[in-house]
């Protein structure tokens, strides 16, 4: 007897689209109803939506109490975003029918694709005293919690299927997902030891990336750095990589590298401007202050709400003396209502170079409020009481800074000195 739906399968498999109509719509018409079904659940999982709720609704057609082929249709629904279609498809579905369980679990994706969190979570529960000890049921609840952000409650449902042997669901690993849950709950230890578990060979590329994250959180730069570098062999396209990657290099001190990496990244990414603003910074320590001004301007241009970026612009324009741009650079911040301690300190500095004194005064003042522990900027203040011939004050400012850094022995003598005065 001929196989219709086998027939269909393999003429989608060869792209014989036209032929595949034809043997579906005899499997409708002649193969036996077991094969119709399978048909539909192969139809579905490789996206041929249409095709597969025709193969239902012929079914639904001939059993309209098959309470699977609703939640099956339900389902079909919510992919089409027909959420009253399949509301209605999941109340027809009676609680003492066999399939109750499995609309339970139709029912929280539908919850979830109105926002309906709670409700969501109700309907989880339902299925979870149904059969508390089933697989299914216990990921889903978990999966719940997981993309709720409920990430305690996520853990204990994905440990408790560890547990039962199941390691695995969906083509989701339960470890990475735990060693995801405590990452974002910050239990940085816990999520490596999870992540660790994992075999490479198994890994996903976006697990690597999670773990080798944790490494350079950990510091672990040595195991950081094969984990970056497998993921850009696998796919240079993944641009996350490229800033963390760079900033590992900077930290063991291989600048060269670390630029390489920048500016590789951004051959793929001219649209990331974290990526422009890490190598910006990275060509003001080098010293290449054209470079670094031009990847700072980038950054803006992508994102005008980049505090971090205004704070290193207006840095580099203080290095380049070029103070009305400090000024201008942190006007423009403070127009968006973006606020950076450190933007007082530099106006402080380049009203002081403008010899705008009562200007740099307020910006002294309004500096020591948020630097109170920093002896760095105590040695500025006190430089510039020094300038502006300011003896008093400049002795209570060495006075802050020689106690806040006592190891400073060039500012205990300057001191010394400026007290025998």
């Amino acid at each position: 007897m001929t196989n219709y739906a086998e027939e269909m399968m393999a003429a989608i498999r060869l792209g014989q689209m036209d032929q595949a109509q034809k043997a579906f719509q005899k499997s409708l018409a002649e193969d036996d109803d077991d094969l119709v079904y399978s048909l539909a659940e192969d139809l579905y999982a490789i996206g041929f939506v249409e095709e597969s709720k025709q193969a239902y609704l012929h079914l639904l057609a001939k059993y309209p109490d098959e309470g699977d082929l609703k939640t099956a249709l339900a389902e079909l629904a919510i992919e089409e975003n027909d959420l009253d279609l399949s509301q209605d498809y999941l109340a027809q579905i009676p609680k003492d029918s066999p399939a109750y369980l499995q609309a339970l679990l139709v029912k929280a994706d539908l919850y979830q694709s109105e926002g309906l969190s709670e409700s969501a979570e109700h309907a989880l529960e339902q299925a979870s005293q149904l059969a508390p000890n089933e697989p299914v049921v216990t990921f889903a609840l978990a999966e719940f919690y997981f993309t709720t952000g409920q990430y305690h409650q996520a853990i204990r449902g994905y440990r408790q299927l560890l547990l039962a042997g199941q390691r695995r669901i969906a083509k989701v690993d339960m470890a990475a997902r735990i060693g995801t849950a405590y990452a974002a709950i910050g239990n940085v230890d816990n999520a490596i030891a999870y992540l660790e578990q994992i075999k490479p060979i198994d890994m996903t590329i976006d697990t690597k990336f999670q773990l080798a994250f944790l490494y350079v959180e950990k510091k672990a730069d040595e195991d950081a750095l094969p984990l970056f570098e497998d993921i850009l062999a696998a796919d240079p396209q993944y641009t996350s990589v490229y800033p963390l990657l760079g900033q590992l290099y900077e930290r063991i001190n291989d600048l060269d590298q670390a630029e390489k990496t920048y500016r590789l990244g951004l051959s793929y990414d001219q649209t990331n401007p974290v990526l422009y603003r890490q190598a910006g910074l990275l060509a003001f320590k080098l010293g290449q202050y054209d470079q670094a001004q031009a990847d700072f301007n980038q950054a803006l241009g992508l994102d005008d709400q980049d505090l971090a970026t205004y704070s290193a612009l207006a840095d580099l324009y203080l290095a380049r003396h070029n103070y009305d741009a400090v000024i201008e650079t942190i006007g423009a911040a403070q127009e968006l209502d973006l606020v950076d301690p450190r933007f007082s300190w530099d106006l402080a500095r380049a009203y002081h170079a403008k010899e705008e004194e009562e200007k740099a005064e307020e910006q002294w003042q309004a500096a020591q409020v948020d630097y109170p522990a920093d002896p760095d900027f105590w040695h500025d203040l006190a430089d510039w009481y020094h300038e502006v011939g300011r003896r008093k004050e400049e002795l209570t400012a060495l006075e802050k800074a020689v106690d806040l850094n006592p190891d400073n022995f060039e500012l205990a003598d300057r001191l010394a000195d400026l007290s025998l005065d």
